[in-house]
């Protein structure tokens, strides 16, 4: 499942991380920002846009802090050349936002009821969508445009059918794929992995054994196997949602997974029992995971970055994307250690492994932490059979509920390879967009990410619970799966409680 973001709202631009962002693009192709005549001609990919006047575009994400800059300062060229001002605006609170605003009846999930028209104003010009289930009942709604055919002109150009597909209903387009991302990933720093003689994995099998190596090298459990935090305020619970759906893929194969979302077998079939069965055996068995299961369930995805970074637990199950979440001055590396990115900021002072505690206070074991040289890369999660190159992914949506011109022209710019390129060249994200030059991208995750979403040889799965109805995908399984892990329920009876969520 794709989560909201941590707490906070965004207006355009703000922060010095901003600023140099948009100085960077601002001067991306112009010679140094020098010369008379170059900012005209940088502005010529644009004119196909038309010219503006100051009009102002709305954009709501769910977007926020470094994320949230890098997407507005990749809109400074356009805003720039074009006259239109951009406003973004990141909320936490997202699907709850959009629902309201457009009237629908989520305590029926009927569709929108008669105030539909008066709250569409308070819609955004256009939205970008983390979950395909939300799109699906936003279109329900009746307030989202379909895409113009220049949107889908770009996105049949750049984009398999299956990604144009996830936004099509009725046979309409109605959201355009954004930004992608491989979720089938385990970050690991490769410094801790040569000290202490571990090699990538490459079956599931070899992935259970060094997991119970690890455990062996630490017996005091300083060191734990896994990091996992869950607790992510109204998201909480999406991060066992990816591991539930990532155990599916990887034990079961894509036919189970695909049956599973698509409702052909119950949620809470013996298939994904067993998924969650191979879950509490590799991550949640005692000594496995830093601070066992209360640590997990008080430990924030960041908090877990952090315990990566900080050498206390030697692998994480997080997307290619999550390279934004790692602690400021994090290096982020290529298999062989070498540095090609570094997370932005001035590096922190985490808390050491001595003290005794996690970032939340939730009681760790005391003992030395390994030595990560502050630097990650990441790994393909290994399937059952070895040299399988079947991959969860994840994607944003853009789509429209007000029509115009100006909204026409933000809306067909997100869509090219134009601009999917300048995004990935800030970082911290990877597109499946082929008009995109992959060896530009400066992380080595992102870039390795990106070409394996390009690829028509990989076999990709959307991520199960994004598809899902949205109060079985981010409602009933976050919190059924929130409770298995705290012990309140079986997994049978947790994944019972998302089936009988299902809209009959």
């Amino acid at each position: 499942m794709t989560p909201l973001p941590p707490p906070s709202r965004i207006r355009a631009r703000s922060g010095p991380l901003a600023a140099g962002l948009a100085l960077m693009m601002a001067c991306a192709g112009l010679a140094g920002c020098s010369g008379p005549d170059s900012p005209a001609e940088a502005c010529t990919p644009y004119e196909v846009y038309g010219t503006f006047d100051g009009d102002q575009v709305t954009v709501v994400s769910a977007f926020t802090g470094v994320e949230a800059e890098r997407f507005e300062a990749s809109l400074v060229r356009f805003e720039g050349c074009t006259g239109i001002d951009v406003v973004h605006t990141g909320s936490t609170s997202l699907e709850a936002d959009l629902l309201a605003a457009s009237g629908a009846d989520t305590a029926t999930a009927s569709g929108a009821t008669p105030a539909a028209k008066d709250r569409h104003q308070a819609l955004a010009d256009l939205a970008i969508i983390p979950q395909q289930g939300l799109v699906t009942e936003m279109v329900d709604t009746g307030v989202v445009q379909p895409l113009p055919e220049a949107v889908n002109a770009n996105v049949e150009l750049g984009w398999d059918r299956q990604w144009a597909q996830a936004g099509t209903y009725d046979s309409v387009p109605y959201a355009a794929p954004l930004m992608a991302s491989v979720k089938s990933l385990i970050w690991y720093s490769p410094q801790a992995f040569s000290q202490a003689g571990y090699e990538v994995p490459t079956t599931w099998a070899e992935l259970q054994a060094l997991t119970k190596r690890i455990r062996a090298d630490h017996p005091d459990g300083a060191v734990a196997p896994w990091c996992l935090g869950v607790a992510d305020g109204e998201a909480t619970g999406w991060v066992m949602t990816d591991w539930l759906e990532e155990a599916l893929l990887a034990t079961q194969g894509p036919g189970t997974y695909d049956a599973w979302w698509e409702h052909k077998i119950p949620v809470d079939d013996s298939a994904a029992v067993g998924a969650l069965e191979e879950v509490e055996s590799l991550v949640l068995a005692p000594g496995h995971v830093l601070g066992g299961r209360e640590g997990a369930l008080a430990m924030t995805p960041e908090d877990a970055g952090a315990a990566l970074v900080e050498g206390r637990c030697l692998m994480l199950h997080a997307s290619s994307s999550f390279e934004g979440q790692l602690p400021a001055g994090t290096a982020v590396a290529d298999a062989s250690g070498t540095t090609t990115a570094t997370v932005p900021g001035a590096p922190q002072t985490t808390a050491s492994a001595q003290e005794g505690t996690d970032r939340t206070g939730a009681l760790a074991p005391s003992g030395a932490a390994v030595d990560t040289s502050n630097t990650v890369t990441a790994f393909t999660v290994p399937d059952s059979q070895e040299n399988s190159d079947a991959v969860m992914v994840g994607t944003d949506y853009v789509l429209a509920f007000s029509r115009g011109p100006a909204q026409e022209a933000v809306l067909t710019y997100l869509s090219t390879d134009r601009w999917a390129q300048a995004r990935v060249e800030l970082g911290g994200v990877a597109t499946a967009n082929r008009g995109v030059d992959a060896s530009t991208i400066p992380s080595a995750v992102a870039r390795q990410a990106t070409v394996t979403l390009q690829s028509r040889e990989t076999t990709m799965r959307i991520d199960a619970s994004d598809r899902m109805p949205v109060d079985v995908g981010t409602g009933a399984l976050w919190k059924g799966l929130t409770q298995w892990l705290s012990g309140e329920v079986t997994a049978k009876e947790a994944l019972g409680q998302a089936e009988s969520a299902w809209p009959s």
